[in-house]
């Protein structure tokens, strides 16, 4: 094998790398900086554990829109939330439980989007973003998420806190970065469905399906093979 060879070869590789990385919708400012949208600088999302009586469990979702170039598999998932000032008070340590839902629609009403997806994903790595504080920012972050989009297709992505409202409540920060526009269905006993000028601080990165890499990949070698006896 001669120099130009290993060159070419080394070229294939790198291109085939590049298209086979992450695309990633990047609503988290670096370094983060919160936005604030009517007083507030987060939107309540959780599963209210200890609700009672007329009180509604599903109390309080966001969800944000977000749609790929290309299609793919989402293979991480990052967040920033807040600890609402009105709550008795951050939960510290390993933090709540999520669950993670994808949509392809919302329904035509609060409280009817059925998700295509879920995902149980523990307490996804709690950790303070900046001082500590009663209304302190925290960073979370999973890859324990592989759903599969399709390029150019519009979805919905919901990161709902599992926790006890008597406990704490928790909420999805605001981003300026992106398209704006996000929704939360939300209410005590009825919900109610809000489209804000605002979105919500997620990361999320997919990469190609596992067929497409390795087509991508097969391709580069049969190039590198054939150039490779051309050059002999």
């Amino acid at each position: 094998m001669n120099l130009k060879t290993l060159i070419l070869m080394s070229v294939i590789a790198v291109a085939s790398m590049s298209a086979i990385q992450a695309e990633t919708v990047t609503q988290i400012p670096g370094p983060f900086a919160p936005a604030t949208y009517q007083t507030k600088q987060a939107a309540l999302s959780q599963f209210d554990l200890g609700a009672t009586g007329l009180n509604l469990q599903n109390f309080a979702t966001t969800f944000e829109n977000f749609t790929f170039a290309s299609s793919g598999v989402v293979n991480s998932l990052s967040w920033i939330g807040q600890y609402e000032a009105d709550s008795p008070a951050p939960v510290l340590g390993a933090g709540p439980n999520f669950q993670v839902n994808f949509y392809t629609s919302l329904g035509a009403t609060a409280g009817s989007a059925i998700p295509v997806a879920s995902y149980n994903i523990g307490t996804a790595n709690q950790t303070l973003v900046g001082a500590p504080g009663p209304l302190a920012f925290y960073s979370y972050s999973t890859t324990g998420t592989p759903f599969n989009v399709v390029g150019g297709t519009s979805y919905f992505a919901s990161i709902v806190a599992q926790l006890d409202y008597g406990v704490a409540g928790w909420g999805l920060a605001f981003s300026n970065i992106g398209t704006l526009g996000s929704v939360q269905d939300f209410g005590d006993v009825a919900l109610t469905r809000f489209n804000d000028p605002i979105n919500y601080a997620v990361n999320i990165s997919a990469v190609p399906e596992p067929g497409s890499v390795a087509a991508i990949l097969a391709v580069a070698g049969l190039v590198a093979v054939r150039r490779r006896r051309v050059a002999k």
